[in-house]
């Protein structure tokens, strides 16, 4: 990208194409003026732009590497994204790469950055490349002769794959290399998303400063909020063991207070019928424990609602199981009434439904099933 001007107008270039070789068609906006066929023109290139981008485009070369290094040979480019502002490099790899590997290949293009390896291109045969060791995109259909983009110095040679792009002349230019995120794009197929020069320092810079943020609520210096963290994590996990067992214990003294209350005589079983509004499900399944642990000769009925939803229990001793009295035979035409349906044991059964207006009569019809059995 960049700008077209001539004699009193200005195009905005926004992209270029090139659909026979030795033809090359700038596409762009004319933001100022009307030019003409024969106009005299100067193009200047977005050279901001254009270093960002040969920057992100020199990363993915290095990061290629990097990763066949790092998680072995059969890792293979399935495309990439280069843009100013990031870059996107999609390869071939069966599972997740774990932050062991990934800081290891960040840590791998950081030297790479640092020890500023001369970035050269060279016009070759297809086949002397291939020869040669040079990477091809897979899928990529290559002519006779091949433009190859090398990063070595006299001691080692870190690159070499064939490409058509901009890149920088040494890799110091990178400036600095950061990994975002990594991910599944699809089976096989792993993607990378990472930034360089200005976007990687205040993308690290914005990290640092959430970081700081972080211990200075901690109290704690910056490498150690992960230790404090930590601490009041188990802490917290405690005080909810804590919250959860005191909630507990005071259900059960509420529960054994409602049989105390409205524990009901119906033609000679002992029955607690009630509605409690709010109860979970897991906490009325709990109830029918407590109550057969407490009552040897009972049926217990329990109705909630949640958020508009019924929800119902029943429970029946192991006594009067024997005598034929079954939690399943109760808990069905109940259900009916608030538009579900359940079942279960014959000691304990549970039921949800649509129409909490109907639970008043479900459980009087639990005490004519019960009064009945």
């Amino acid at each position: 990208t960049g700008t077209i001007t001539g004699d009193g107008w200005i195009i905005e270039v926004e992209a270029m194409k090139q659909p026979v070789v030795g033809l090359i068609i700038h596409i762009g906006e004319v933001v100022e003026g009307s030019p003409s066929v024969g106009d005299a023109a100067a193009a200047q290139v977005d050279r901001a732009r254009r270093q960002d981008i040969t920057r992100n485009h020199t990363a993915t070369h290095l990061l290629h590497a990097a990763l066949r290094n790092q998680l072995g040979t059969h890792v293979q480019q399935h495309g990439s994204l280069v843009a100013p502002e990031r870059l996107r490099f999609d390869f071939s790899h069966p599972e997740k790469v774990s932050d062991k590997e990934l800081a290891a290949v960040s840590a791998a293009i950081s030297g790479a950055i640092l020890r500023n390896y001369p970035v050269t291109d060279a016009a070759k045969s297809l086949q002397q490349a291939q020869r040669e060791g040079a990477m091809a995109l897979f899928g990529e259909k290559y002519g006779d002769t091949v433009r190859t983009v090398i990063i070595e110095d006299d001691v080692q040679r870190y690159s070499y794959e064939l490409c058509g792009g901009l890149h920088v002349n040494h890799t110091a230019e990178i400036g600095s290399f950061v990994i975002t995120s990594e991910g599944s794009v699809s089976a096989g197929i792993r993607r990378v998303e990472a930034l360089t020069g200005h976007a990687a320092t205040a993308y690290l810079q914005a990290k640092l400063e959430t970081l700081n943020t972080i211990a200075r609520q901690l109290g704690a210096l910056p490498m150690q909020a992960p230790e404090r963290i930590t601490g009041l994590q188990t802490e917290l996990s405690e005080a909810r063991r804590e919250i959860e067992d005191l909630q507990r214990k005071l259900a059960r003294h509420s529960f054994n207070r409602l049989i105390d209350q409205q524990l009901e005589s119906l033609d000679g079983v002992q029955a607690l019928v009630a509605q409690l509004d709010g109860t979970p499900m897991e906490t009325m399944r709990e109830m029918t424990d407590w109550f057969r642990n407490r009552v040897d000769n009972g049926v217990m009925v329990l109705a909630s609602d949640i958020d508009g939803k019924p929800q119902i229990v029943v429970a029946v001793s192991d006594a009067l199981v024997k005598d034929g009295i079954r939690a399943g035979d109760i808990i069905k035409p109940i259900a009916r009434i608030v538009g579900g349906g359940g079942g279960g044991r014959p000691q304990m059964a549970q039921a949800g439904g649509v129409d909490s207006s109907k639970i008043q009569a479900a459980l009087d019809a639990a005490r004519g099933l019960i009064a009945d059995a």
